[in-house]
C-alpha cells in the first residue's frame, strides 16, 4: 500500500512568524543615524574630526563601505528621510556657519543623483546639535534643537510646509519635551518616535502625534530589546515590519551598534513519500541505551562586550577551533549567561540570545558537522566581563 502525505510549511514559535535581532554595523567612530534601503544598501552616518559624513556599504559586507562624495556636499551631513515609492533619499547638509539645506537625491544605476533642495525654516538654535526628520511627503519637518523657550535642553518642535515655505517651528509640549535632551525623531504611521538623554545613557520612545495640530500624547519607553538599561540607546526607527536602532555601552573603548529586528521566513517541513509494501515482524534485541550526562566543566568560554549578544573576530576564531576539533555528530550543551546590569527582562533576554546566537552560528558554518545543540541559559547577580559569556560543554 502506498501513503502520500503532502509537503506542509509551518510557522515558526508556535504559529508566529519570529523576529530575529541582527547587527547591521559595529564601530567604535560614533555612529549617527542609519538606514537600510530595500536593496540591502545600508546608508549610515558618522562624526569624525573633520565634521559629519554619510557613507554606504552593501549588507554583511563591510568591505563595500565607501563614502558617498555626492551625499557629503557640507562639513555636517545626514539622512534625514527619503520615499521608498520614488526611491528618493533626504539628506541635511550645513556648509559653515550659515547655509543650511535639505537636498533630495534618487539612486540610479547605483549611484545618487540630486534631484532638487529645500531650505530649512528660519530659527535660531542655541544647542550645539541639531536633529531633522523630514516626512516622505516633504510636508512635516521634525526638528530636535533649543529654540528660545525650550523646556531643558533640545526639545522636539514640528513646523508644516505651507504656501510654498515652513511655518514657525511648534515646540510640541511638556507632553513629550523634559528637562532633559530629546532627540532623534522619526515620524511612521502618526506616531512620533525620539530619543531622551538620560544621565549618561538615552533611551528610545514612541508617542502618539497628531500632525494635523501638532499635538503629541504621552510618550512610552520603547521595549528593553531596543533600551539596554545603563547604555546608550537612538535613532529608533520602524520601516514595514522591520525596527532599527543604534546602542552603545558606556564603557570605554564601547562600540556603536546598528541593530534591526526584522521577521524571520517561516521554514518548510518536507515530508516525503513513504512506501509501506507489507509489515514484518522481527525480534530485535535492543542494546542497553547509553545516557550522556554534561560535563562538569565547560570545554570553551566565550566572553562578551557589555549588553552584547554578538561575539567579536577573536572570540569567533576561538569558537572555530574548538568546533574543528570535534568529531561529527558531537552533542554540546551551549549555555548563555548575563550579568547584572539591566532589567529582569533584558538580562534573560541577553542570556538567551547569547546562547541562540552561537548555536546559529554553528548550524550556519558547521552544519556539516552534525551538531546535536541543547541550549541553557543563566541570568547572574554579579557584574563584570567574566559573568558575560557563553560557555560550551561536551556531553560525555
Amino acid at each position: 500500500m502506498k501513503k502520500i502525505l503532502y509537503t506542509i510549511a509551518f510557522m515558526l514559535a508556535a504559529g508566529t512568524i519570529a523576529q530575529a535581532q541582527v547587527s547591521l554595523k559595529q564601530t567604535k567612530s560614533e555612529l549617527a543615524d542609519f538606514i537600510l534601503l530595500e536593496n540591502d544598501l545600508l546608508v549610515y552616518t558618522l562624526k569624525e574630526d573633520q565634521g559629519q559624513y554619510i557613507y554606504s556599504e552593501q549588507r554583511g559586507k563591510s568591505e563595500t563601505s565607501k563614502k558617498e562624495l555626492v551625499l557629503n556636499t557640507g562639513l555636517i551631513n545626514a539622512v534625514v528621510g527619503g520615499n521608498k515609492f520614488t526611491g528618493e533619499l533626504y539628506v541635511y547638509h550645513k556648509d559653515g556657519r550659515s547655509r543650511e539645506v535639505i537636498s533630495f537625491y534618487s539612486l540610479k544605476d547605483g549611484s545618487f543623483e540630486k534631484t532638487g533642495e529645500r531650505a530649512l525654516p528660519k530659527m535660531r538654535n542655541h544647542a550645539y546639535n541639531l536633529g531633522i526628520f523630514l516626512s516622505e511627503d516633504k510636508m512635516t519637518l521634525l526638528v530636535s534643537a533649543e529654540l528660545g523657550r525650550s523646556q531643558g535642553y533640545e526639545d522636539l518642535y514640528l513646523s508644516k510646509w505651507e504656501n510654498n515655505r515652513w511655518t514657525k517651528p511648534k515646540n510640541l509640549g511638556k507632553a513629550v519635551n523634559t528637562r532633559q535632551q530629546e532627540f532623534a525623531p522619526y515620524v511612521a504611521n502618526d506616531t512620533l518616535y525620539f530619543s531622551r538623554k538620560e544621565a549618561a545613557s538615552a533611551y528610545n520612545y514612541s508617542s502618539p502625534l497628531n500632525l494635523a495640530t501638532g499635538e503629541a500624547g504621552t510618550p512610552v519607553k520603547a521595549d528593553p530589546v531596543m533600551n539596554a538599561a545603563g547604555a546608550y540607546n537612538a535613532y529608533y526607527k520602524k520601516v514595514a515590519d522591520s525596527q532599527m536602532w543604534i546602542s552603545a555601552s558606556n564603557e570605554q573603548d564601547s562600540f556603536y551598534t546598528a541593530y534591526i529586528l526584522e521577521k524571520v521566513l517561516p521554514e518548510e517541513e518536507v515530508i516525503a513519500v513513504v512506501e509501506e509494501e507489507s509489515i514484518v515482524v522481527e525480534e530485535v534485541i535492543t542494546p542497553a541505551t547509553v545516557v550522556k550526562v554534561k560535563a562538569a566543566l565547560p570545554a570553551l568560554k566565550l566572553f562578551y562586550a557589555f549588553n552584547s549578544v554578538y561575539l567579536n573576530l577573536e572570540e569567533v576564531s576561538a569558537l572555530s577551533r574548538f568546533l574543528n576539533k570535534q568529531p561529527e555528530g558531537t552533542e554540546l550543551v551551549i549555555k548563555g549567561f548575563s550579568d547584572g546590569y539591566g532589567t529582569a527582562e533584558a538580562k534573560d533576554y541577553v542570556s538567551r540570545n547569547r546562547a541562540l546566537q552561537v548555536k546559529n552560528h554553528i548550524e550556519k558554518y558547521f552544519s556539516s558537522k552534525k551538531f546535536v545543540i541543547t541550549l541553557e541559559n543563566e541570568v547572574r547577580d554579579e557584574k563584570g566581563r567574566d559573568n558575560r559569556k557563553t560557555e560550551l560543554y561536551l556531553m560525555q
